[in-house]
């Protein structure tokens, strides 16, 4: 690949990153997490009337599907880049 496709593949990721907002929530919507392109968190939301164990066993589930589900949709889009790069 020369510099300027590169660059060009570079801005892609980063147009793609921005452009990803995604909202996920476990079973018993105890919380709602927004997650960026970055894998950012952007906003918790907790309900107040779960308990801290419940926040202990089900916060780190949630945050790892949430930055599994983004880096998948990233990991899908520069697939497809790539692909098209090749026709």
């Amino acid at each position: 690949m020369n510099v300027a496709k590169i660059q060009e593949f570079q801005k892609m990721i980063q147009d793609i990153k921005n452009d990803i907002i995604e909202v996920h929530q476990d079973p018993e919507g105890i919380f709602e997490i927004e997650i960026n392109g970055h894998l950012r968190i952007q906003k918790i939301r907790i309900n107040l009337k779960v308990h801290d164990q419940k926040l202990e066993e089900t916060l780190p589930d949630l945050i790892n599907s949430s930055i599994e589900s983004v880096s998948l949709k990233i990991k899908s889009m520069i697939e497809i880049y790539q692909k098209n790069l090749k026709n």
